[in-house]
């Protein structure tokens, strides 16, 4: 079976980002650029990249940024496209006639020994070329003239494709941070002065609308970036601060009460960490997460405290270790990443760990009593207050150990105990008469408690006896 062709960096350079700002559904394009085939796939191969593809996609569908929004609608359009075509979906020729309808032209499943003219072989289509080709085309579609053009690629028509958008006639912001501090950083927003009446609105998420809408104004979507615009150069510029986190910015050409939304921006000065674990290490913890490409420090908050843990430590110790983790609590941990001369402090992703199991100790002594015969001690301990408990001892006869109370005779039963920190109980009761053909023996107890507890056993000649 031949490697995987798919190249995500190149995909999402070449058919994520020209879909960036696409709202409702996809514009139309080829198929097999969509889901990046290759034609000469056997079916083993195809069932394996549909699943790939259909993976990577749920896996940006997370991220906080344009991709989430195009990565939501190429799999809402899978679901359609699976609907209507079925099982064919995984059939190597109904891809082939997929590539023949494509306007780009049909598509070669596998080239020939030669070509027409001497003896060149024939280079086969793939998933690139069509990829290339919704690459341009869609830059067509809004406007924007590539600075080069490959060799297999015409250059695009000015003349906008039918049912394209009309051009905007809202300039497209820039949008950068220029400061942080803490949970807080400052943006600026600059576009070309045109001397229209252009206004800048904000918030976490997208837009109900997309580029081009015309709206009422002031809309019911976002906070309007105040006070005057400065001029700088052949730009005007705002600032705001802002809480760190993804949040998109969209500009609006203002007439009066309506409105014309241009094509929003989106900026995450300091992404979280993602899949934050923390997992119970005897009294402690350890936490892991994913760090965001751009940063290599991360705070992470316990128990009322702050550590900073830079990636080549984290690395070093395979996470990070919590020393004391007993009582339980939340663990949040955010990546800190350099903005100016400050640091951006990334939105908090936390984690809990249940409070530890009480952990219960008991110990069996044996008394001899002055009139004559021998009694049962058995000291119980705890480290956190626990009610309720039942202990049960039981007596086992053989070489082996019992591993639960089903395993022995019944000895003794003690019910509804109330246990308390550094107040040990003692319990009393006749030491059992086991006659000599039944020894060793032993005896051991077994709790139960309606919370969780975790119960130490004494040393194994408490238990056993000859």
């Amino acid at each position: 079976m031949r490697s995987s062709l798919f190249d995500a960096a190149r995909y999402d350079r070449e058919v994520l980002r020209p879909l960036r700002g696409t709202h409702g559904r996809l514009p139309a394009g080829d198929l097999l650029a969509r889901y990046a085939i290759d034609p000469g796939m056997n079916a083993v191969e195809l069932a394996a990249h549909l699943t790939e593809i259909r993976a990577w996609w749920r896996s940006r569908a997370q991220a906080p940024d344009f991709r989430a929004q195009v990565c939501r609608l190429l799999l809402d359009a899978d679901v359609e496209l699976a609907a209507s075509a079925g099982p064919a979906m995984e059939d190597p020729a109904w891809w082939l006639e997929q590539g023949n309808r494509s306007p780009a032209g049909p598509v070669v499943a596998a080239p020939p020994a030669v070509a027409e003219r001497g003896d060149r072989p024939v280079p086969s289509r793939d998933w690139r070329v069509d990829a290339r080709r919704v690459f341009w085309s869609t830059l067509a579609t809004l406007e924007r003239a590539p600075a080069v053009v490959l060799a297999e690629q015409p250059a695009p028509s000015s003349a906008p494709a039918p049912g394209a958008e009309p051009p905007s006639l809202v300039p497209d912001l820039a949008v950068r941070p220029v400061a942080a501090e803490g949970d807080r950083c400052r943006i600026e927003l600059s576009w070309p002065d045109a001397g229209s009446d252009v206004r800048v609105r904000h918030a976490p998420q997208s837009p109900p609308f997309g580029a081009g809408a015309e709206v009422d104004w002031p809309g019911g979507w976002g906070a309007e970036v105040t006070g005057p615009a400065q001029r700088r150069g052949g730009d005007r510029v705002l600032t705001l601060t802002v809480p760190t986190g993804y949040r998109v910015y969209l500009p609006f050409l203002v007439d009066g009460e309506r409105a014309h939304a241009g094509r929003l921006t989106g900026l995450d000065p300091a992404p979280q960490v993602r899949e934050l674990r923390v997992e119970r290490d005897g009294d402690g913890a350890f936490a892991t997460w994913v760090w965001p490409p751009e940063a290599d420090l991360a705070e992470v908050s316990w128990a009322g405290r702050r550590h900073r843990v830079t990636v080549a430590e984290y690395a070093e110790a395979a996470g990070f270790a919590i020393a004391e983790a007993r009582a339980g609590g939340v663990v949040a941990v955010r990546a800190l990443l350099p903005v100016g001369s400050g640091l951006a402090y990334s939105p908090a992703v936390t984690a809990t760990i249940d409070r530890a199991p009480v952990r219960v100790r008991y110990d069996l002594t044996r008394r001899r009593r002055l009139t004559g015969g021998a009694e049962l001690i058995v000291t119980v301990t705890t480290d956190g207050d626990c009610s309720g408990v039942d202990l049960d001892l039981v007596l086992h006869k053989g070489d082996y150990l019992p591993l639960d109370a089903g395993q022995g005779d019944l000895l003794a039963r003690f019910t509804g105990l109330d246990l308390h920190v550094e107040e040990p109980l003692r319990l009393t009761w006749p030491w059992p008469d086991v006659p000599r053909r039944d020894r060793p023996y032993w005896i051991v107890g077994f709790f139960h408690a309606p919370q969780r507890i975790a119960v130490e056993a004494p040393p194994i000649d408490h238990l056993r006896y000859s």
